[in-house]
């Protein structure tokens, strides 16, 4: 009769396993939720770079990561953050919303919705031309004042001095309005100078067979403003902007959870935090 006898260190073995549990597991889980979250990261930040146009560097600015805390048990969780100013700045083109007046990037009264010398980064606000176009309005806005004042004075005989016109004073003049719906700093065509005009008229008299009606225009249709030249709007204004979504922010959240978040990488994570806790010196 042979016999062969098995035997095992039970209380061993079972202290070896409760060992994995306290230790290599809580640690897998957490290096797991770490992974996930830094692809996550990566994720929506090479969303962003596809999405903004020319984005400066606080657009750009890495989300912060909070990671897992292995001894935190039940509680354990990561986290991936935007920082304030890039949260408040990107909000709209992630979610969509209506921008009003006092969001972040507008003014306390309306939005700067168009600038015909847009920004080296894409978009409305160029500070440099912006404070030009509103400066040059603002003194407009006072030499016609003092105009009218001018005028309300004058108490000469026939009709007012064309040097009490705002059209003789100014050429080219901006002025704030609505255009066809649209409200803004407006600027008007080129007008030719008085001379020039009356060169061009003079010249369309002398030619043989011409009739003058001796009406304003001397029986010519030469307009004052120049030809070619239209109406432009430098600056526009919106009450309201309704932003469209650009950063499709939560697909690649998702897309990074998805492909992170796997039985094939968490058992990956655990073989390999439990040879290190067996190999351990």
């Amino acid at each position: 009769m042979v016999s062969v006898a098995f035997s095992f260190n039970a209380p061993a073995i079972q202290r070896e396993m409760d060992a994995i549990g306290r230790q290599v597991l809580p640690r897998a889980l957490a290096q797991q939720l770490d992974d996930t979250a830094f692809l996550v990261r990566d994720k929506v930040q090479q969303e962003i770079r596809r999405s903004v146009d020319r984005p400066r560097s606080s657009s750009l600015r890495p989300l912060q990561v909070t990671k897992a805390q292995w001894r935190d048990g039940d509680r354990m969780f990561a986290s991936v953050d935007m920082q304030p100013a890039q949260a408040n700045y990107l909000w709209f083109p992630i979610t969509g919303q209506t921008r009003h007046p006092g969001d972040p990037g507008t003014a306390r009264n309306d939005i700067l919705s168009f600038s015909a010398q847009p920004t080296p980064f894409g978009g409305a606000f160029n500070k440099t031309s912006f404070k030009r176009l509103t400066a040059r309005a603002g003194k407009e806005v006072v030499g016609r004042a003092a105009l009218r004042s001018q005028r309300a004075a004058f108490r000469g005989p026939g009709a007012v001095p064309r040097s009490l016109k705002w059209v003789s004073a100014s050429r080219n003049a901006l002025f704030w309005g609505t255009v066809n719906g649209t409200t803004g700093l407006w600027q008007r065509p080129d007008r030719y100078s008085r001379a020039e005009r009356d060169g061009i008229v003079g010249n369309v008299r002398s030619q043989p067979g011409h009739i003058s009606t001796g009406g304003s225009r001397g029986g010519s249709p030469m307009p004052w403003t120049r030809r070619g030249s239209r109406l432009r709007q430098p600056l526009a204004f919106q009450s309201t902007v309704d932003t469209p979504v650009t950063i499709h922010h939560d697909a690649a959240l998702t897309a990074g959870y998805g492909q992170a978040m796997t039985e094939a990488n968490f058992i990956r994570v655990l073989q390999a935090k439990k040879t290190w806790w067996l190999n351990r010196p």
